[in-house]
């Protein structure tokens, strides 16, 4: 099953048939943590990959927020990328030049 095929059935119902949208956060996001870790290794990559890019799809819409209520629910959202950098770098995936 491919990367992208995985992060859709992750995503379950919230999963709207926007492959191409899905497929350009998917090329951002890796291309992101490349240059994070300074690694190519995708397959050590994908759990924070695929985090990421399910964060950023589930709050399209809602960029720049940093919180939001309606009626008797709210949501905060946290900084994606720094997460996935901070994810990254704690996990020891990241390789200095």
């Amino acid at each position: 099953m491919e990367i992208l095929e995985k992060i859709i059935a992750d995503l379950g119902a919230n999963y709207r048939n926007d492959d191409d949208v899905l497929e350009e956060i998917l090329k951002e996001v890796t291309s992101i943590a490349f240059d994070i870790s300074n690694n190519k290794d995708e397959k050590r990559l994908f759990p924070y990959i695929k985090k990421a890019v399910k964060a950023i799809y589930l709050t399209r819409g809602g960029e720049g927020l940093q919180s939001r209520g309606e009626g008797s629910i709210s949501s905060s959202y946290e900084d994606i990328m720094e997460k996935l950098r901070n994810d990254i770098i704690k996990s020891g995936l990241r390789r200095i030049k």
